[in-house]
């Protein structure tokens, strides 16, 4: 059989079968990072409520009032009206975080006075998770052409395998009928 159709069945076949190796790779997770996004922050205002229900039995505050007649003690309640005034006027902040996860923190800040909601406000900071990957493909083809100052040129393929690669080339004298063949190794670094 002729060289000639040796040497490119077998570059053809190098060619291929480099082709199709090269298209697998391996995937390696490098690293994951979290960040911590802009806080979104928002209040609500004008809550009216839904409904309204009045106790059956009213616990208020009282004082007491002791009061002596004929040696007979006698304890006196009354509803104490400053007590309730002083707490109905009091304004009452509550923080409560609701949740701190791998997807953020949420808290909830409401404030009553009046025996009523004023306003309740909120904080979520979300968080994204990045995880970098470095895709690095196993199998890299390569094909080459060059020029030898001793007057020849060459033509081949190759495949590297990580970093170690080798090399088939086919090369001709420019000046005679001189032609060979090359297998080299090749290390990437």
């Amino acid at each position: 059989m002729n060289r000639y159709v040796i040497a490119a069945c077998f570059g053809l076949l190098c060619a291929v079968v480099g082709f199709f190796i090269g298209r697998s790779s391996n995937t390696e997770v490098e690293k994951t990072v979290i960040v911590k996004e802009p806080a979104v922050r928002g209040i609500i205002t004008g809550l009216v409520p839904v409904s309204e229900t009045t106790p059956s039995v009213s616990v208020l505050p009282v004082v007491r009032d002791t009061v002596y007649i004929d040696n007979v003690r006698y304890i006196k309640e009354r509803v104490d009206t400053a007590a309730i005034i002083a707490d109905y006027e009091i304004r009452r902040r509550y923080e409560v975080p609701l949740f701190d996860n791998q997807y953020g923190k949420l808290n909830v800040t409401w404030n009553t006075q009046y025996n009523r909601s004023d306003s309740i406000a909120y904080t979520f900071v979300p968080i994204r998770t990045i995880q970098y990957v470095r895709v690095r493909k196993t199998f890299e083809p390569f094909i080459g052409v060059s020029y030898s100052s001793f007057g020849y040129i060459s033509g081949g393929v190759g495949l590297f395998y990580h970093n170690l690669g080798i090399e088939a080339s086919y090369q001709r004298s420019l000046y005679n009928s001189d032609y060979g063949f090359l297998i080299g190794l090749k290390w990437k670094f």
